[in-house]
């Protein structure tokens, strides 16, 4: 099973950001792959193909760090890219200013998962809401021109509530990904 855990958004955020693609989708017409909203999560960690002996070990993980942790708000704030907005493969929603507490748990994911015998990742986490990806055929210069500009004009404050942690198993088609959603558990 191809699995992850991440913090799903709530439905009023989901709509926000639709809106927020929607005007992407007008302004940057270079071939991109979008992201479907019902699909937009906030990744905590990727975990890939995971024997389904370990499900168990991972609610559990779930469930300890759930039960340690008090809901908290973020707010998606500004508008980035990966690897940078001088080349942009993926686009993204990001957090600035609330992001201290969503890496605090996503550090104590990882800690506990590596306890279970998961890899640490090398690098540091970022928490985003990717919302687009570019393809081969995608103009990489004109995008940059174009995604710069379109950063500079459109403004993003959008508050979300982090208030679970879900263990999701995701299926690759040739129409996109679908989700599944194995276990969820509620922060205090």
């Amino acid at each position: 099973m191809r699995l992850f855990i991440a913090a799903p958004i709530s439905n009023r955020t989901r709509l926000l950001l639709e809106n927020q693609i929607n005007k992407a989708q007008a302004e940057l017409d270079f071939d991109l792959k979008w992201v479907k909203a019902k699909n937009l999560h906030l990744t905590l960690k990727f975990l890939g193909d995971t024997d389904q002996k370990k499900i168990e070990v991972l609610k559990n993980t779930i469930m300890n760090i759930c039960s340690n942790y008090e809901k908290f708000n973020i707010y998606y704030d500004h508008f980035e890219a990966f690897p940078s907005t001088n080349y942009p493969k993926i686009l993204y929603f990001g957090l600035n200013k609330s992001k201290k507490q969503l890496i605090k748990l996503q550090n104590e994911l990882i800690n506990k998962l590596y306890e279970s015998g998961y890899e640490r990742e090398d690098r540091e986490y970022t928490p985003h809401l990717t919302f687009a990806r570019t393809r081969k055929s995608t103009n990489m210069r004109q995008l940059k021109y174009e995604y710069k500009t379109f950063i500079k004009d459109h403004d993003i404050r959008i508050l979300d509530k982090i208030d679970r942690m879900s263990l999701i198993e995701s299926k690759l088609y040739q129409n996109g990904p679908v989700y599944r959603e194995i276990f969820t558990d509620s922060l205090n």
